[in-house]
């Protein structure tokens, strides 16, 4: 196993190789996976912390206490991002895949609601999955489930992934949803959004 996160048995090399805010299998190959962002802090990091009030675990449904800004063709929105749910799916979803690696992991569906709030509005292309991330009770992140024109059949009907064409208004809030993959026997534990390099992601406790 890659220390620092659950990967699929052929994506260890990649994982070694690649990093991102978010780790990803597609169904014909894995795009990404990465255990978070890597970087050397240095004396602007350090103030960026300091001035913050320290992140606390919050129980889904609870809004995250700090804004988080996301940016799109030269528009920076400011959300309030909220996990709302996790909906545990079963090992055997994963047969219809037919393919060995799927095998000892199951699939959970995460929902995450955005809320506009302040800055640059009305905007477009505000994606708010690529940052959403899940840890297992030891705090290790997992990985999310990419398909490629298709979705497993026990997807819930109500599981919209991110709309790029999707306007924001100032006030208006959407829920999006995305598919990850958590080893049997270690179930999500909690969700967490990113917030860039130098500040603490918003994490919430899977009850």
């Amino acid at each position: 196993m890659t220390e620092g996160i659950y990967v699929l048995p052929h994506t260890r090399a990649t994982t070694m190789r690649r990093s991102a805010r978010t780790a990803a299998i597609a169904l014909a190959a894995p795009l990404l996976a990465a255990c978070g962002p890597f970087a050397s802090e240095g004396d602007g990091a350090k103030a960026s912390k300091a001035s913050e009030a320290p992140v606390k675990t919050l129980r889904l449904g609870e809004p995250g206490t700090q804004t988080t800004e996301l940016t799109h063709d030269g528009k920076t929105g400011k959300f309030t991002i909220t996990a709302q749910r996790v909906v545990v799916g079963k090992a055997s979803d994963l047969d219809e895949l037919k393919d060995e690696k799927y095998k000892g992991w199951v699939p959970v569906w995460v929902y995450v609601n955005a809320k506009l709030v302040d800055g640059d509005a009305p905007m477009t292309g505000a994606m708010v999955m690529s940052d959403v991330g899940v840890r297992t009770a030891d705090d290790i992140p997992v990985i999310r489930l990419l398909m490629m024109g298709q979705d497993l059949t026990g997807k819930p009907a109500d599981c919209e992934d991110d709309a790029p064409a999707a306007e924001w208004k100032k006030g208006d809030d959407h829920t999006r949803c995305a598919s990850y993959l958590v080893p049997e026997g270690k179930p999500a534990a909690f969700v967490t959004f990113s917030r860039g390099y130098y500040k603490e992601p918003l994490k919430w406790a899977v009850q």
